[in-house]
């Protein structure tokens, strides 16, 4: 169970809905519905061993930058990844956090600093906080630069809310990083 304290500053905050179109990268042998390599290995906002997650970025670009990130992270070349599919869903949840503001992050205990950082313990807590809350998901600014990310918890998905695959595109080569100023990591 996460620390009660983070469970009541979490729930403190409601929730939101999100209609938006967003994307994800996987490799072609993967359901790009599965969530399970994260709930085997971890990511930003859930701890490995414990729950699916689809990690998504509202934009291709923040899929991108995403994308150089966790090769960077694993120590591997971007080449070494591909080849994989770019998915695009239609994104309908009624109930999700919403860290997108600064005052939002601030009230949980974010900084910058632990959003962005290579070890995602403490957004792992906050993530294991609004799956315990029955949440469906958490939208938040990604941790490699300037786009906005969003982790579904696809077993906690309420019965209006949905996640349809609408297109999948190839990458038979790594995409360039685009050029919007990629942060760096602190």
């Amino acid at each position: 169970m996460p620390a009660a304290e983070l469970v009541d500053q979490v729930g403190s905050l409601g929730t939101t809905s999100v209609d938006t179109v967003a994307f994800r990268h996987v490799s072609p042998t993967i359901d790009p519905r599965s969530g399970t390599g994260a709930r085997i290995h971890g990511g930003r906002w859930n701890p490995p061993g414990s729950y699916a997650t689809l990690y998504f970025g509202t934009e291709v670009e923040t899929v991108v930058e995403e994308f150089h990130r966790l090769a960077r992270r694993q120590g591997l070349d971007v080449g070494d990844f591909v080849p994989r599919d770019l998915c695009r869903f239609h994104v309908h949840l009624e109930s999700i956090l919403d860290l997108t503001a600064s005052e939002s992050r601030a009230a949980v205990g974010l900084s910058d600093a632990l959003l962005r950082r290579d070890d995602p313990t403490y957004c792992q807590a906050i993530g294991e906080a609004a799956h315990y809350l029955g949440l469906e998901g958490i939208v938040a600014p990604s941790a490699a630069g300037p786009g906005t990310v969003l982790a579904v918890f696809p077993g906690r998905l309420n019965a209006g809310s949905s996640l349809e695959l609408l297109e999948v595109t190839r990458w038979d080569e790594p995409p360039p990083l685009p050029e919007r100023g990629v942060q760096p990591d602190r």
